[in-house]
Order: C-alpha cells, then sequence, then structure tokens
C-alpha cells in the first residue's frame, strides 16, 4: 500500500471513530431485580416513538420483544422469580435492546413498598461509581447490584467499614451484595470495563425509627459525571411526610472534601464520607464542593399518606437539560399522586411550559442566595414533555397510600428520548453535530492535503 493511501486511511479511520464514540449507543438499557419486602408486580415501564420496537432479555431464560403502543409506551411485567436476593453471582440481570434511543424505569411495585430507578443507556455507564443506600430497616436490608454489559469485567466492591471484594463477571451477569442492617451509603464500585450499578434496600426505615418502611431502588451516577454544585428542592412527598422534610445526603468521592450548604462550609469529608441534611417542605438549598461529590434525595416516611421511603439521585447544576421527554407510571402501575419537582432559573421562569402549556410562575419560590426558583407540579398520566429556553432540573414523585417513588427525569449523562442539551463551551463532553461536521471536513482537508504532498 502506498503512503498517501495509508495517509488517508488513517484520516478516514479518524473521522470514523470519532463520529461513532459521538453517537454512542443509545438503544440499550439495563436493570436488576432487588428483592422487595411484599410480593412484588414489578414491570419495566419503557417509552419512546409508537410503534417501536425492542428486546427484553436476560441470561435466565427470559426473552420478550415488544412494540411501543400508539400512545409510545409499553409496560412490562417481571416474574418474580427473577427478584435477586442474597450475596453472590447471578444470571437474572436484565437487558432491553431497540433499534432506536428508548427510555424506561424499572418500577419495583409492590403494595405499600414502591419504588422506581430511571434507566441509563449503555453509552453513559462508568467504571467507577460511589453508593448511596440506607441502614436498618427490614428484610435482607441494604442492597447493591453490579451489571456487566462485557465479557471479562473484573469487579471490585469495597462495601462500607469492609474489605474490597474481587469478581470476574461476563456480560449479563450481577453481582449481588446484601449489606443487611450496614448502611452501604459511601461504598465504592470499581471494574476495567462499564458497568451499571444499583443500590437500593428491601424495605428502609427514613429516618431509621419511623413507623413505615418502604423499598428503596436508584441506579447510581458514575463518578465521572459526577458534579460540584447542586440546586436541591424540596418534593411534594415532603408535605405529606410526617417530618415534613427531605433527607439528603452529600457523598464524598475524594479525601478532603469541603462541603457547604446555602454557602455556609458544614463538613470536610473523606471519600465515602457523607454529610446529611433535611430539606424542609416547600424550600430549596443550593450544595458546593470542593470535589465532585454524589447528592441523593430521599422521600421520609409518610405515616400512612400519599407518600413514603423512597430514593433517587439528583443531577448536578450542569448536567440539567432544556427539554424533557418522559412519562409517568401509568396503567396497572399508576399512583394517585404524580409530580415534577423542578429548579429553573428566574429568569426562565415564564418560559417553563408542561405540554406547551405555561407553567404557573407562582407555584414556585426563590432558593435563598441563588438565582433560582424551586417548585412542584402535578403531572398527567402517561408521556408529557416539559421545556424552557435555559437548563433546568427535573425530579419524579407520586405516591398513593403508604406509598412512593422518587427518581430524577434524565439529565446530559441519562437523556433517554430527551432532546440532547449541547454542551456548554469550554465544558467536556460530546461536540454537537455542527462540530462534527466541521471536524470531519476539517480531517478530509488534512487528507486531502496529505495526498497533494505525496503526489507534489
Amino acid at each position: 500500500m502506498t503512503p498517501r493511501l495509508v495517509s488517508l486511511r488513517i484520516v478516514l479511520a479518524t473521522i470514523l471513530v470519532v463520529l461513532s464514540g459521538a453517537a454512542g449507543e443509545a438503544n440499550e438499557l439495563y436493570f436488576d431485580f432487588n428483592v422487595n419486602l411484599n410480593t412484588p408486580n414489578a414491570s419495566v415501564f419503557l417509552f419512546g416513538n409508537a410503534g417501536q420496537s425492542a428486546t427484553v432479555s436476560n441470561l435466565a431464560g427470559f426473552s420478550q420483544s415488544i412494540a411501543l403502543g400508539v400512545d409510545g409506551f409499553f409496560n412490562l411485567p417481571i416474574p418474580n422469580t427473577f427478584q435477586q436476593s442474597g450475596t453472590g453471582v447471578v444470571n437474572s440481570g436484565f437487558k432491553v435492546v431497540s433499534p432506536d434511543p428508548i427510555a424506561g424505569y424499572f418500577v419495583n411495585r409492590a403494595t405499600a413498598t414502591t419504588d422506581m430507578a430511571y434507566l441509563f443507556n449503555n453509552s453513559n455507564l462508568g467504571t467507577n461509581y460511589v453508593v448511596a443506600s440506607q441502614g436498618a430497616g427490614f428484610g435482607e436490608g441494604s442492597q447493591v447490584a453490579i451489571h456487566a454489559v462485557q465479557d471479562g469485567t473484573n469487579v471490585t466492591f469495597t462495601p462500607t467499614g469492609g474489605a474490597p471484594i474481587n469478581v470476574t463477571l461476563n456480560a449479563g451477569q450481577t453481582y449481588k451484595f446484601a449489606g443487611g442492617v450496614t448502611n452501604l451509603t459511601g461504598s465504592f464500585v470499581s471494574a476495567n470495563n462499564p458497568v451499571a450499578v444499583f443500590s437500593g434496600h428491601e424495605c428502609a426505615q427514613v429516618p431509621v425509627g419511623t413507623t413505615f418502611c418502604d423499598t428503596l431502588l436508584e441506579q447510581m451516577i458514575p463518578t465521572n459525571k459526577l458534579s460540584s454544585t447542586y440546586e436541591l428542592t424540596a418534593s411534594k412527598g415532603a408535605n405529606l411526610a410526617v417530618s415534613h422534610s427531605d433527607l439528603v445526603r452529600v457523598i464524598a468521592t475524594q479525601d478532603g472534601t469541603v462541603v457547604k450548604v446555602n454557602g455556609a462550609t458544614v463538613a470536610t469529608l473523606n471519600a465515602g464520607q457523607f454529610h446529611e441534611f433535611n430539606l424542609t417542605a416547600g424550600t430549596g438549598a443550593k450544595v458546593e464542593s470542593s470535589a465532585p461529590v454524589l447528592v441523593a434525595q430521599y422521600l421520609t416516611g409518610g405515616g400512612g399518606a400519599d407518600t413514603d421511603p423512597a430514593m433517587s439521585v439528583v443531577p448536578g447544576q450542569d448536567s440539567w437539560l432544556k427539554s424533557y421527554k418522559l412519562s409517568t407510571p401509568s396503567g396497572a402501575q399508576a399512583f394517585l399522586v404524580n409530580y415534577a419537582s423542578i429548579v429553573i432559573d428566574q429568569a426562565s421562569i415564564g418560559s417553563l411550559q408542561l405540554d406547551g402549556v405555561a407553567v404557573n410562575p407562582a407555584l414556585f419560590a426563590l432558593i435563598p442566595g441563588t438565582t433560582f426558583l424551586q417548585g412542584n407540579i402535578d403531572l398527567p398520566l402517561g408521556l408529557f414533555t416539559l421545556t424552557a429556553d435555559t437548563p433546568f432540573e427535573v425530579m419524579l414523585g407520586g405516591g398513593s397510600a403508604a406509598d412512593s417513588y422518587y427518581t430524577f427525569g434524565g439529565a446530559t449523562f441519562a437523556e433517554g428520548v430527551s432532546p440532547p442539551q449541547p454542551p456548554n463551551p469550554g465544558v467536556p463532553g460530546i461536540p454537537e453535530p455542527s462540530s462534527l461536521i466541521l471536524l470531519g471536513l476539517g480531517l478530509l482537508g488534512l487528507g486531502a492535503w496529505c495526498l497533494g504532498r505525496k503526489t507534489a
């Protein structure tokens, strides 16, 4: 092969690598079925385009092809035989594959003990995680599931207060860890290949000692996608909770992490340590840290009201979107109360719309010391859109009698089927399509220059 053809081949290969890396693989989701205290009626709730096809499968013999309905979603029941109890390697983790981008929640639903996890696409998985969980409660207690998506994945799980555990997994296998009464918050996961990490509790009391327990479940954010600035709003569930507040945990990923809440220094944490505080109903807070942290928000016990314990991770301020396409659980999984907890810049409140209709600004209040407003709005059953002129935060919650769910509504690292948010100048991220085109043209120009040099 002549040198000029080698040069051109290198240029073209570079273009393909850049384009394929930027596009990612937005059509695979993963989830694991953590054991629930009461008999579950669990399902994976998928949404996207009407008629869109998908396959849900695992290594334990489950495989089902579905097509989203004319309403753009499909609720697929998951048999209770796939609950993952105890500690060890299991083959019962699930994969969702679709030819087009797809979004989904895993809903671990049972009478008076439910939670829901927003599922990340495979291009946004990572190799390092810190975990949010809870201790005490009932059943097998705290739970962590580490799901491999590639063969030969070497995983190290370091539980809070325990020695590192090493395990090798192939694609589709899950290492499940049951921590009992130990609060696994601050545990670490590392792997040589990307993994999906889920954390929670069979039936947690939040706070410990409260009368009612509820299952907790959420997919963890990789540490390379965590932030150092967070804006928080109390959930609508906080209005119904016995304590009239949510619980917030700020979990450090590095030693010597200084944490501020509303401008005041509240803690200096080492890796795995956390600071917690209560977020009173109707209020918000700003969290800042000297290094990236994981922020988890918990609904607290409702004493029989239309809320109860649930857990969600919170997207950092630099990972919000301007447009969200989401869904509330409906059909057999519908809740009596469904809401979005929103944080938005004060200057953009007039542009906030739910399904094309302006949202009432009177529902929002200023987070002290910031330019951001926080508040809660009611949501319809099924698909909906939320849009604004600037990026904003969306948390999703709902409840029925002594039951609840809480999760986040998407982010730059978990877009689902929401329109992607182009990265800000100077902020690392995936280039915009126009930038990729310019890069491709530039590389092609470089190839032509190389050929010209060789023929001159």
